[in-house]
């Protein structure tokens, strides 16, 4: 009879341990999207300040389509940032696949200013860092990503008025 009345409590004990197993294993099954940066582009410059394009890869390593929210962005130039911006999205990237995810930029023309007072100095290196929201089954899921390169073109900001001005 004392085995008894230890058979619901034991009985519970397993089912709880079955139940956060299962809460470890699924908490595991979802893997973290990746994204690199295709392309920067200048398109166009002027009185009114610079605009252009950043272009991202989006890969999705998990066997379902994982819902993209958004973007946070931010370009720096010769160390000093030059624009930010948020991009609100509803773009599934598809299961095991990659997608294509672009966002404009605009560098006003105060900031601008500034670009154009490092480019003068010889800066030609450029950061660009987003952070990625994916909503997931297990709530909001974020991926960093940065990308440095050189600016082409050598001609400053004249050059970005040219549309030459080639961030790869």
């Amino acid at each position: 009879m004392r085995l008894l009345r230890w058979v619901p409590v034991l009985a519970a004990c397993a089912l709880l341990l079955g139940s956060l197993a299962g809460c470890s294993l699924f908490m595991h099954s979802i893997e973290k999207p990746k994204a690199s940066v295709r392309d920067v582009s200048i398109s166009a410059a002027g009185l009114g300040g610079v605009s252009g394009q950043l272009q991202l890869d989006v890969t999705n390593p998990n066997g379902f389509g994982v819902p993209l929210a958004g973007v946070d962005w931010e370009l720096s130039i010769g160390g000093a940032r030059a624009v930010t911006g948020t991009v609100q999205l509803s773009q599934t990237i598809p299961a095991r696949g990659v997608a294509p995810v672009a966002t404009s930029l605009t560098v006003a023309a105060s900031d601008a200013l500034a670009v154009a007072a490092a480019l003068s100095g010889g800066a030609r290196g450029y950061t660009v860092r987003a952070r990625l929201h994916f909503s997931t089954p297990v709530g909001q899921l974020d991926v960093d990503v940065e990308h440095a390169g050189t600016l082409g073109g050598g001609g400053g900001l004249g050059a970005a008025a040219r549309g030459v001005l080639g961030l790869r």
